[in-house]
């Protein structure tokens, strides 16, 4: 009986492990491209993303390293969203956390400042789960 039960709680903690990772933060080998359907910046350093039934845009972004860049985020929706930035998918250091607001069609532009290259995760962080992505700093 006690190594039954050890099987079936091994099998529930594997079963919620695989079920409750929620990041999409995809970290790139070096010198790897990011993905093509990253939302990226544009001449003027600017990245357009929105918000549209609990989801992003774009699963990831891309900013130019050593160079300050914008994030034009655009709610669609009358729930209210942000984003916040942050150097890892674990949340202990924040770069950045936009204003929160609702919407629908309203926009806000969050200034970033220059990051170094690498990998930074973001979020919504009032749905987390469901909104969430790679800002890849090339």
């Amino acid at each position: 009986m006690k190594t039954r039960f050890s099987l079936l709680l091994a099998f529930g903690l594997t079963l919620t492990a695989c079920g409750t990772s929620s990041s999409a933060f995809t970290p790139l080998p070096s010198g790897a491209e990011p993905p093509a359907d990253c939302a990226r910046a544009d001449a003027d350093h600017v990245i357009a993303i929105s918000a549209n039934n609990l989801r992003l845009s774009a699963p990831c972004m891309v900013a130019p390293a050593g160079v300050a860049f914008v994030v034009r985020f655009t709610n669609n929706e009358t729930m209210p969203h942000n984003l916040t930035i942050y150097e890892t998918p674990s949340k202990s250091r924040k770069i950045k956390e936009g204003e929160t607001f609702s919407g629908p069609e309203v926009t806000k532009d969050y200034p970033i400042d220059a990051l170094t290259a690498g990998d930074y995760y973001f979020d919504c962080t009032i749905h987390p789960a469901d909104m969430n992505g790679t800002l890849y700093v090339r």
